[in-house]
């Protein structure tokens, strides 16, 4: 029979949590950068872009939200996928995203919302769900929503602050776009793991 050490993975979570909101914001630095590239950066580009970044984080959020009734190893084994999906986008984001910039060239900036959606809406989804599946998990135990998202939601901000540092100041200084994001791919299949193979355990040990 396998059980999870509630108290010692809500500690390892919340670590790993922190981590989670630095990739997220290399990713998010590293891919505006890119669609800027492609697209344009006038106002109407930057707009679109941003603004579907956090339409697709917004409806992973709704989407986490729905898998709350889950046990607490589903929403483990949730999360672990969560990370893994974006990490596997991660290795194929430039590329996809100069191909698609190629290939929409001359569709016109009307269809650059549904482009810009066709390509961010998988990762920025499983960004957004993050966040509700380890509420919900973490309530399982600490019975508190309030206390569980502010932890959450500190920790989560207080990685993306440091990230944003680490990105203009360290992985765009001395690294590549493609550095960056082998960076931030790194982390998510480091937190998947630890995750993974930190949430089991015989029962009795």
């Amino acid at each position: 029979m396998i059980t999870i050490d509630n108290s010692h993975m809500s500690k390892r979570l919340l670590l790993l949590f922190f981590f989670s909101g630095i990739s997220a914001i290399i990713y998010q630095v590293v891919w505006q950068r890119v669609l800027f590239a492609s697209f344009g950066t006038n106002v109407e580009a930057v707009t679109i872009i941003v603004s579907v970044f956090m339409f697709g984080l917004g409806v992973g959020s709704l989407f986490g939200g729905r898998l709350a009734d889950a046990s607490a190893h589903s929403l483990i084994r949730y999360f672990v996928a969560f990370e893994v999906s974006i990490g596997v986008f991660g290795l194929i984001s430039l590329r996809l995203i100069e191909q698609v910039s190629q290939f929409t060239l001359e569709l016109g900036s009307a269809w650059l919302p549904l482009v810009v959606f066709g390509i961010l809406f998988i990762p920025t989804l499983a960004m957004g769900a993050t966040l509700p599946v380890l509420v919900s998990y973490l309530v399982k135990e600490r019975r508190s929503v309030g206390d569980t998202v502010s932890h959450l939601y500190y920790i989560n901000t207080l990685g993306s602050a440091l990230g944003s540092i680490l990105t203009v100041t360290l992985l765009f200084t001395f690294g590549t776009l493609p550095f960056a994001i082998y960076t931030a791919v790194a982390i998510n299949f480091l937190i998947a793991g630890l995750t993974y193979f930190g949430i089991q355990k015989p029962s009795g040990v």
